[in-house]
């Protein structure tokens, strides 16, 4: 085989590697409210300010993941099984060590833990490492700030519905981080609800 063959199975442009992590999108509501709050923002403090089309809430992040383990992680996600949710995202938090500026829920969403427990228990099952610090849900706006902003609460929380979540890959193109849905799984009604 030569350097430009592929091995069997795989195309020239598949990678042997895949940074994967699964997420919540915003739904299209949500998506005037978070312009909003970045627009009251941004002029709060210097920062790198993630792109509208990846505003996201990480559920799990697998990191690096050999591409034969692909189907590993979405056997996780069918067994994931929770039921959607709709969260109020009102705290604006800036973490130090990591230096983010992000949107958080002032009150628990049980649903929410519920999945992104469930989620992580089936990965591990799986054979997955994953982050020993416990899941916090939160929306990351803005990396490399370096100070808080003047507020700690936004006056209108964002109204974060969810009946899906996520399997994607995280690439880099010239102006960033650059996602891709590889596969979606929805969530069941919440009670009550149709």
């Amino acid at each position: 085989m030569n350097a430009r063959q592929a091995p069997a199975g795989r195309t020239a442009a598949e990678p042997s590697r895949r940074r994967l992590f699964f997420a919540l999108w915003p739904e299209a509501s949500a998506n005037p409210a978070l312009a909003a709050a970045v627009r009251l923002l941004k002029p709060t403090l210097s920062a790198r300010w993630i792109r509208p089309q990846n505003l996201h809430i990480t559920l799990a992040f697998l990191g690096e993941v050999e591409a034969g383990r692909l189907q590993a992680a979405k056997t996780a996600a069918d067994a994931a099984h929770a039921e959607g949710f709709e969260l109020a995202l009102d705290q604006i938090e800036w973490w130090r060590k990591p230096q983010i500026l992000c949107l958080t829920p002032s009150a628990a969403c049980p649903a929410l833990e519920r999945l992104a427990a469930g989620l992580a228990a089936q990965l591990q099952t799986e054979g997955f490492k994953l982050d020993k610090r416990p899941f916090r849900a939160h929306l990351s706006l803005a990396r490399d700030a370096a100070c808080p902003p003047g507020q700690s609460q936004l006056e209108q929380a964002v109204a974060w519905r969810s009946s899906a979540f996520a399997l994607v890959e995280s690439r880099q193109d010239g102006r960033g981080s650059c996602y891709t849905t590889i596969q979606s799984w929805p969530l069941s009604p919440a009670a009550g609800q149709g």
